[in-house]
């Protein structure tokens, strides 16, 4: 299982995104190797008020639809933040206080990967690998 964050979200569904032919490269990679893609509702909140602030609306819909789908056939889990995992995450938000760059759904999403036991992120920034915790970025910058 891989867990999937909104930069590699944003880069499937937005071909002019500066990161977007890496993100398909990787994209190809990890279905090639059947990894199982995890996310979060966090996530898929912040990606479609993303997408409806920078594609047409019929791209946006189509993409979280086509996202739902694959969570519906079991190719996607779809996570939803437990009131147990906000509390968590709040107290990661408040122990890494001197980074305050790090989002708050980067942290729910650092609490489901403890969760799951996954320690691998489809994600482009370096917050996951500032705490600690042992995550790994992919692909590797």
């Amino acid at each position: 299982m891989i867990f999937v964050d909104t930069w590699a979200w944003v880069g499937m569904a937005v071909k002019r995104d500066q990161y977007h032919a890496l993100v398909m490269k990787t994209h190809s990679q990890l279905r090639k190797a059947r990894r199982k893609y995890v996310t979060s509702d966090y996530i898929l909140s912040e990606l479609i008020t993303y997408l409806y602030a920078v594609a047409p609306v019929p791209t946006a819909e189509r993409f979280i639809n086509s996202l739902l789908s694959n969570v519906d056939a079991g190719r996607c889990d779809l996570v939803t933040i437990s009131a147990a995992q906000f509390r968590r995450a709040w107290q990661l938000r408040q122990k890494y206080h001197d980074k305050p760059d790090i989002s708050f759904v980067d942290f729910t999403s650092m609490v489901v990967m403890q969760d799951l036991g996954i320690s691998e992120v489809f994600a482009g920034d370096a917050h996951f690998e500032q705490v600690g915790l042992g995550l790994q970025l992919v692909p590797r910058p």
